[in-house]
Formats: structure tokens, sequence, C-alpha cells
């Protein structure tokens, strides 16, 4: 798309003989770096306009061929915008609507920006204070090792649950009659990705609440899902460690910036319609 634009661009530049000449002063002062009918484009207006792109993609257009590639595309925007006016574009009332609105946007934009910049940084302490109090909110859940025997009906499932209560052994009568893949595993259970620590949230909500609810070692079932019946065995189970505070700082840090923005903005609406006559019909 950016190639396109500056094709484009080129292409208008060779057509219609834009001025883009040596940089001369205005009357104010200013590098004019380019002339389009009667608008000057300065210095001061191309750095202004590279200020607004967000400051890590901001970089490749400090430079010299960075600088041209901006110019040429502010170029050719006002081009298409002499050429709206030129066909009064900027008259028709649903264009003037939008251009108006866009306005408004941008300066509510920038107002809101800068009393977010009068705004004391979030502090290392805030932040650790958020870990420390929200710690439960980043520890993932609890993990188990399971295995299943998966059968059509449930008659089935209590026979094999008798064998297993006289102490047959679970992934031997898995492998010879679950009809579920992982009975070549024994049936042990596992993710998509081949991983058998299995953390809640993993299953259907049913079968996870009997599965999770079986101690560690011993058997439970059986229990229907949409696939048949199974009678489930808990091998293990584990509760993963919290992350550290360096892991989480920044998101934790997010967290706080969205929610002070938030309230922020809660604040000073409340403060201008105290100041500004609103009607709504």
């Amino acid at each position: 798309m950016r190639k396109f634009i500056l094709t484009l661009a080129l292409s208008v530049f060779l057509t219609h003989g834009v001025a883009v000449a040596q940089p001369v002063m205005d009357e104010k002062g200013g590098d004019v770096l380019a002339t389009v009918g009667n608008q000057k484009i300065t210095r001061e207006m191309l750095d202004n306009i590279i200020a607004t792109i967000p400051e890590e993609n901001r970089v490749p257009f400090l430079t010299p061929d960075g600088r041209k590639k901006i110019l040429d595309e502010v170029v050719n925007f006002e081009l298409f915008a002499i050429a709206a006016k030129d066909d009064g574009i900027d008259k028709e009332p649903a264009i003037k609507t939008r251009l108006q609105y866009e306005q408004t946007q941008y300066l509510a934009r920038e107002y809101f920006r800068q009393m977010q910049a009068k705004q004391p940084p979030i502090s290392e302490e805030q932040l650790k204070d958020y870990y420390k109090s929200h710690i439960s909110e980043f520890t993932p859940p609890e993990e188990i090792q399971a295995r299943h025997i998966l059968v059509k009906t449930e008659a089935e499932a209590n026979k094999i649950l008798a064998e297993l209560k006289k102490g047959a052994d679970f992934a031997e009568l898995a492998k010879k009659k679950s009809i579920d893949p992982a009975a070549q595993k024994g049936g042990k259970l596992e993710l998509m990705d081949g991983k058998d620590w299995l953390p809640r949230g993993s299953f259907e909500k049913s079968f996870e609440y009997v599965l999770f609810k079986i101690p560690t070692g011993e058997i439970g079932g059986p229990v229907k899902s949409q696939f048949g019946w199974h009678i489930l065995k808990v091998d293990a189970r584990r509760q993963p460690e919290p992350p550290s505070f360096v892991q989480v700082r920044n998101v934790i840090k997010m967290r706080l910036e969205n929610e002070r923005n938030a309230e922020l903005h809660k604040k000073i609406t409340e403060e201008l319609k105290k100041k500004i006559h609103v009607v709504i019909k």
C-alpha cells in the first residue's frame, strides 16, 4: 500500500509539475519544502506530521529518505484535496459533516492526551503492590495427568469399573476396551499439542467437574459425554507456580494505565458537563 501511494504521488508530480524545489523561506520564516497550488508545505509542518507517527514506528521517517517519502505523501494528499475542493466535494452535506466530525474527534483525543500527560507516572511500588494483591489472578490453574477408558454404553462402563475395583490394570484395560485413540497409550489424556499435564478449563464442564474431583491415584465415573461413557483415573496433580513480578510487570502496568485512563475520562466528562450545557433529546 505504501509503495502504491508513493508511486501515485510520483506519477502526479511528473504529470502536473508540482513545485518541490530547494527550500525557500516563507513569510513566517519557515523553510518551504514544497508548494502545491497556493499551499506551502514547510519544514515545521512536516516535523509536526512525523511527530504524529507512533514513536515505535517513527525512526525510519527521521532519515532524509524517510522524510522525503512523507513529503511526497503530503504533496499527494494536498493535490487530491485541492481537486476535491475544485469539484465542490467539500460542500456536500455528508462530507462537511464528516470533516467537522473528524476535526472534533481529533481535538477531543488531543485534549484527553494532554490531560493524561499531566498525570504522574505509575510507580514501581504501585505495580508491585498490585502484583501482591492480585497474585491469584496470575497463578495458572491446577493441572492433572489422567487416563480414561471410553465405551459406547453405560452398561459396558460399569462392567469395566467392576473389573478395575477387583484390581485390573487401568492402562491394560484401556488398550483392550477403549474406543478412543488414546487407548494405544493406555488411555492417557493429552492436549492437542501432545502435552499430558491438563489444566482446568481444557474440557467440557460436566466432564471436567468429575475429573478434577477424583483424588490422585483413584478411579471415577462413569461419566457421559458426547463421545460415549468414560471411566477416569487421575495419575498426578500439581499447582504451577505463579509467574514472577518481572514476567507480568508490563501486563500490570497496562492494566493500571487502562483503569486510570477510564477513571480520568469519566472524571473529565463529568466536570465538562458541569461547565458546558448539554441537551440530548
